[in-house]
């Protein structure tokens, strides 16, 4: 499990350290953005809807560039959520809400999800998949023919999420299809990681989970709980069909990012997504995204017909307890009678050694019937934490020994013992390291982000 520090809130920049052409974009963004509510306001609704259009255009050409500052993603972010609603609103023949403050003074952790629609709109829950399509036909090839074990047991795993995923899809009024979408992504394993950082069932990057209300921070990673991180997949993927009204062009966003879909859209004056594919305006990943995730719907729809018999796991069974103060994983499971990895497996967002500090309530998974067993045998124990023993790591992109060690308050010789390793060089992404903590690691108390 991650052991990362706690994430440290970001002051916003001085003005004199902001970039002009940032600011430029922030300022032109906002004004297209206030001449769009008095056009609409004026019953001038193309004006306002162009004037909207300039606003997001000018957004998306600068928030996913690298040289962004960090705390400056919430500004823009939340003019494309003051667009969002306006939309929404507008729908809905109500007057839109006055819009909220985006100064340059808004730190990252402000950064917040943008609402769900107010109204189910028939065609949202339409989507239309193209089984003619040849990278769909090459898809369905490659996964029944020549990955047919691979996709029996991604299907058998599909069980566990299924009524849970299409409750919530149909909660916010989203095609039933979308629960293929996860396929696509992870193969329905909850514990996925790319070489990217993207993680979970949803393959959320850190920067979108926290915008979607997720939480990711020291003490717990809610992109990997199933429940939270399909909730938020939900709400972002509602938001991606609110602004370009079509699931093949939201799809693709949701693999490229909306930003990414504006811009190839802009500069190759596509209007849709076989636009986009056929005048090469997309990168190759998104370009078979969609087509892929269609490949996924039909051979989850009707395994049969492509000679796959999976056999679909059932949602695990479990019991739960509200607890008054943090609580070391490895007591847990000597309370619950039950091995530790069971404890982790089934609290997979816990990511230090214990609960979370400073979070009476907390709502701790247990195996299922070892409630009463459970607390009496906690009520014996007088040491709730007594500190990191050993927890396991698993590497990310950028990570070194060194900063490892240092995150961990051990040495780059103790981590190369306890693994066996005799190169730090060997060190890749996706590998999981043992790592027995320092006593500082316990002691520390880190700062709570959400």
């Amino acid at each position: 499990m991650s052991s990362d520090p706690p994430p440290q809130n970001h002051a916003a920049p001085a003005a004199a350290e902001i970039d002009p052409q940032v600011a430029d974009a922030l300022k032109k963004a906002e004004d297209s953005y206030a001449e769009g509510v008095a056009k609409m306001k004026a019953g001038k609704s193309d004006e306002g809807r162009a004037a909207f259009k300039r606003a997001f255009d000018a957004v998306t050409a600068t928030i996913d560039d690298e040289d962004l500052p960090e705390a400056l993603h919430a500004d823009f972010a939340n003019m494309l959520d003051k667009i969002r609603n306006w939309q929404s609103e507008d729908e809905d023949s109500e007057a839109p809400a006055e819009p909220a403050p985006t100064g340059l003074d808004v730190a990252d952790d402000a950064l917040k999800a943008a609402p769900a629609p107010k109204k189910a709109d028939d065609k949202m829950r339409e989507l239309k998949v193209d089984g003619e399509n040849p990278i769909t036909q090459k898809f369905i090839e490659i996964y029944s023919k020549q990955r047919p074990r691979t996709v029996e047991e991604a299907l058998a795993r599909s069980g566990r999420y299924k009524n849970m995923i299409e409750a919530a899809l149909e909660k916010h009024g989203l095609p039933k299809e979308l629960f293929y979408l996860v396929m696509t992504e992870s193969e329905y394993k909850a514990d996925a990681l790319s070489h990217s950082g993207a993680a979970g069932l949803w393959q959320f990057m850190p920067g979108t989970a926290r915008k979607y209300g997720l939480e990711v921070s020291y003490w717990l990673d809610e992109r990997y709980v199933p429940e939270k991180a399909t909730e938020a997949a939900a709400r972002y993927l509602a938001d991606l069909y609110q602004w370009f009204g079509d699931w093949n062009l939201a799809i693709a966003a949701y693999n490229r990012g909306e930003g990414g879909i504006g811009r190839d859209m802009q500069y190759s004056h596509s209007p849709d997504f076989n636009s986009l594919a056929g005048r090469n305006a997309l990168p190759t990943e998104t370009h078979q995204y969609v087509p892929k995730f269609m490949a996924c719907v039909m051979i989850g729809e009707h395994p049969g017909k492509y000679g796959l018999h999976p056999k679909y796991e059932n949602p695990p069974a479990y019991d739960v307890v509200a607890l008054p103060r943090a609580l070391d994983l490895g007591v847990a499971a000597k309370c619950a009678q039950a091995a530790e990895a069971v404890i982790h497996a089934l609290n997979p967002g816990i990511r230090a050694w214990c609960t979370p500090k400073d979070r009476p309530g907390f709502e701790l998974r247990i195996p299922q019937g070892t409630k009463e067993d459970f607390a009496a045998n906690l009520a014996k124990v007088s040491d709730w934490n007594p500190g990191p023993t050993m927890l396991r790591y698993k590497v990310k992109p950028g990570d070194s020994l060194g900063k490892i060690a240092a995150r961990n308050h051990t040495s780059v010789r103790a981590i190369l013992e306890i693994n066996k390793l005799k190169n730090p060089r060997l060190l890749r992404p996706g590998m999981t390291l043992s790592i027995k903590p320092g006593r500082e690691s316990a002691k520390k108390k880190p700062r709570r982000k959400h």
